[in-house]
């Protein structure tokens, strides 16, 4: 029984470590609504480098994923010809004592901080360390802390009766577009399709990085999509569900200078004689680029 009791307790002491850890960084809210505002929180304390333990701040963020910033943007990490000793003033972090007494955070909205998609950033999370603005080194110690590392989780959503698999979306990768038939009560038109009469038409949105400017692209019109074979939905007939994979880069014939953005769908009868044909939902998916 002894020998149970201290398993038991080897067990519960490394559960109480981890959980510790893991709160060596954190974002605030939990699970975050991205184009929205963050706090990025770390605790030096609990920092396995302890080159910053001693030292007052003020402390700076340095970070690179989803992207680095480069030299000409203003949220660069770093300035001037030796930028490792000279962190930007935009990145500098806030102390709150309310939640210990070497606690930092740097607040911003992902999307536009980092200027790309919201499924980017779930994707890719948030790497970065933290550092003085003298970070030491050419020569000298490096003041910082290890490279760290957020993952982000996308806030619980409610699936419409069109949506997404995997939940996000990444340009150079599979996806499938599904449509949940029989949970499609708001247009009693589209009730019960057989496996031969549902259409998925779709737009994407882009950016040429090249020329900054949005292109779009369908490959057919709303009026046609029922004459593409490839936008007809393959159904199971197990569940009565409807879905089309594509990978969205090949499948809308983009340029390597284009980004793609979003992706709007709506599905029709192949036969489309009014708006009783085609969903009421004509929701728009975020795209995101790896």
């Amino acid at each position: 029984m002894k020998t149970i009791k201290y398993i038991l307790s080897i067990a519960f002491m490394a559960c109480l470590a981890t959980i510790a850890n893991a709160q060596k960084v954190w974002i605030d809210p939990e699970e975050p609504d991205v184009t929205a505002p963050v706090k990025i929180y770390i605790d030096l304390e609990k920092m396995e480098n302890t080159s910053l333990l001693n030292l007052d701040g003020p402390f700076y963020i340095w970070t690179w994923s989803p992207i680095e910033h480069g030299a000409n943007s203003p949220k660069v990490n770093g300035t001037g010809d030796k930028p490792w000793k000279s962190s930007n003033d935009v990145l500098k972090m806030t102390k709150d004592e309310s939640k210990g007494a070497k606690v930092w955070y740097y607040e911003m909205i992902p999307t536009e901080f980092y200027e790309v998609p919201a499924s980017e950033v779930y994707a890719k999370g948030i790497k970065f360390l933290v550092k003085p603005k003298d970070g030491g080194g050419y020569g000298e110690p490096d003041l910082k802390t290890e490279d760290l590392s957020l993952t982000i989780t996308a806030p619980k959503t409610e699936r419409g009766i069109i949506y997404q698999f995997p939940s996000i979306i990444l340009e150079h990768e599979l996806v499938n577009m599904i449509y949940n038939n029989p949970a499609d009560t708001a247009n009693p038109g589209m009730k019960d399709l057989d496996a031969d009469n549902a259409y998925m038409w779709m737009k994407m949105t882009a950016v040429d990085t090249v020329t900054n400017t949005t292109v779009t692209y369908q490959p057919s019109s709303f009026f046609l999509a029922g004459n593409n074979e490839a936008l007809k939905m393959t159904k199971d007939e197990a569940t009565g569900m409807f879905s089309l994979t594509f990978i969205p880069r090949e499948f809308f014939g983009l340029k390597p200078s284009e980004k793609c953005k979003e992706v709007e769908v709506t599905v029709r009868k192949k036969v489309y004689s009014s708006a009783s044909d085609r969903t009421s939902d004509q929701p728009k998916f975020k795209v995101g680029c790896k």
